[in-house]
């Protein structure tokens, strides 16, 4: 994803952005943290600057390695980026239920079977589209 003035370029920058200060906090360097998942530094620096987009499951391991809750990683994300277009009472109800997926997919230590998880998500968001 590059980051362009498109709501998700935005909120991709602001993520970044909040990882950046997360880490600089912890005194953590890019290279620990491009290690801890897994990354090459400029794959890891792409997520910071906002050109890629960070992923559920690295969520989860920086908030660790960053000792802090996932939710910290959005911290006034809600003012960038309003979600999908489906209406402010339901995006309220997702924004809760993404905070519960989250806490509940942290508990899951086993990268293999977290990975699984989300490729199960996957597949029902798929599932669902086709019969949408």
């Amino acid at each position: 994803m590059a980051t362009d003035g498109t709501d998700d370029g935005k909120l991709a920058s602001h993520i970044g952005a909040r990882l950046q200060a997360l880490r600089e906090r912890c005194g953590v360097s890019r290279v620990a943290t491009a290690r801890a998942l897994g990354l090459s530094v400029q794959a890891y620096t792409n997520r910071e600057t906002g050109l890629t987009e960070v992923k559920a499951g690295e969520i989860l391991i920086l908030s660790r390695l960053f000792d802090c809750d996932p939710a910290d990683l959005f911290d006034g994300a809600d003012e960038i980026w309003t979600g999908p277009n489906i209406g402010a009472g339901a995006a309220k109800a997702f924004a809760g239920e993404a905070e519960d997926f989250l806490r509940q997919l942290a508990r899951i230590r086993d990268p293999s079977l977290r990975r699984s998880v989300i490729e199960a998500i996957r597949a029902l968001a798929r599932a669902a589209d086709k019969t949408a």
